[in-house]
């Protein structure tokens, strides 16, 4: 849970002497605020803390600079610093943390820091209980959209209106899974908040579920995209744009099945429902047993004689329909003689019992191996 550091600093500016010494916040989130003296305790900070540091230990610029780098090196929100009256920062400290964009405050050392201090407490916590909230009436909104009463009315007291565009995104990036929790989730989920700023966010068994609130879905897709290919350890599926909480649902739904065909049928890391084409059609789950009944029926006598006989005319069948049903291309692309290919295929055909050439056997072929590339696990998973 975190607030943004600008809001914080809004609520202080009419009540205390802080002033902001760089170009902005820097849209720094803060995840908690500490006291930190002596360079030596900045080792122990998580990240995203806001620090308090009285100024007794300003001894020269090079020992504030030195601290600053500690502070950045350590992810640090911002740095709230102790001065004497009159006193100024230099311009080249200032310049070095707008570099860094490394938030730096100046406080009077008559500002009463355990006040400062107990407002920020109470902003953290308070944003915290209002994240909490908005987790439970988006899970809410997921798994029971018939019971409005369950989110709508606090999503919308939270700026979540009907008339927004909404989108759901599932990721996960498990090769970073460690035995003390996955940090480059913990990164991606920081990062997501920079970047779309009207978020809710929730964690569940490695998976990041993502709501975004008035974002249109070309700029939450190159968002989305541009993350993925910086990473191919990062899976993420879009949802469906959907524009009534009610609907939100739907969009996870979408979101979801997407995300899964990354991890099954389509060898891609990032995957947009609206783009899947037939496969929108296969993974429509309201009856999944369907499509691995018509899968056997098309291709069933076929997988079992390759499983009795240790052939692969399964393959080679796959390889035919992915070569435009072209002998030769099919020939050049196994490395086999076009005869030897030619006896295969009348082969396949008597043990199909059918056509394959036929149009309305090519188009049940087709399916068939969509189907099959899907998955059973997957159609069964969704049936249980």
């Amino acid at each position: 849970m975190a607030v943004e550091l600008e809001k914080m600093y809004a609520q202080l500016i009419p009540s205390y002497k802080i002033k902001l010494h760089t170009k902005s916040c820097f849209d720094k989130q803060i995840n908690w605020i500490h006291t930190v003296e002596e360079i030596e305790f900045v080792e122990f900070l998580h990240g995203n803390e806001l620090l308090f540091n009285s100024g007794l230990n300003y001894t020269s610029d090079e020992w504030l600079r030195e601290f600053i780098d500690a502070l950045c090196a350590k992810h640090a929100g911002g740095l709230i610093f102790g001065m004497k009256d009159g006193t100024e920062f230099p311009q080249r400290i200032i310049d070095y943390c707008n570099e860094k964009k490394f938030p730096l405050f100046s406080a009077s050392w008559d500002t009463p820091y355990i006040d400062i201090m107990r407002l920020f407490s109470e902003i953290l916590l308070k944003n915290e209980q209002i994240e909490t909230n908005l987790v439970n009436a988006l899970k809410n909104a997921i798994y029971y959209p018939n019971s409005q009463d369950m989110y709508r009315n606090h999503m919308e007291r939270n700026g979540f209106f009907e008339d927004y565009p909404y989108i759901i995104i599932r990721i996960s990036c498990h090769a970073y899974d460690t035995e003390k929790g996955n940090e480059t989730l913990k990164k991606l989920e920081h990062n997501i908040r920079f970047s779309l700023k009207k978020t809710i966010l929730y964690r569940e068994q490695g998976v990041l579920t993502v709501l975004s609130a008035g974002h249109f879905e070309n700029w939450v897709k190159s968002e989305v995209q541009e993350m993925c290919e910086r990473d191919k350890n990062i899976y993420a599926g879009i949802g469906i744009t959907v524009y009534k909480l009610a609907d939100i649902h739907r969009s996870f739904e979408s979101a979801q099945i997407a995300y899964q065909l990354t991890k099954t049928a389509v060898p891609k890391n990032y995957l947009v429902y609206n783009e899947l084409g037939v496969y929108k059609l296969l993974t429509d789950l309201k009856e999944p047993v369907l499509y691995t009944k018509f899968a056997d029926e098309v291709l069933g006598d076929l997988l079992r004689y390759d499983r009795e006989n240790n052939t692969e005319y399964v393959d080679i069948l796959r390889a035919y329909f992915e070569n435009e049903c072209s002998t030769l291309c099919t020939a050049k692309a196994l490395y086999c003689h076009k005869n030897t290919l030619t006896y295969k295929l009348n082969a396949i055909k008597e043990i199909l019992g059918y056509d394959i050439l036929n149009n309305e056997n090519r188009t049940k072929i087709m399916l068939a191996f969509y189907i099959l590339r899907i998955g059973e696990k997957w159609y069964n998973h969704y049936s249980e």
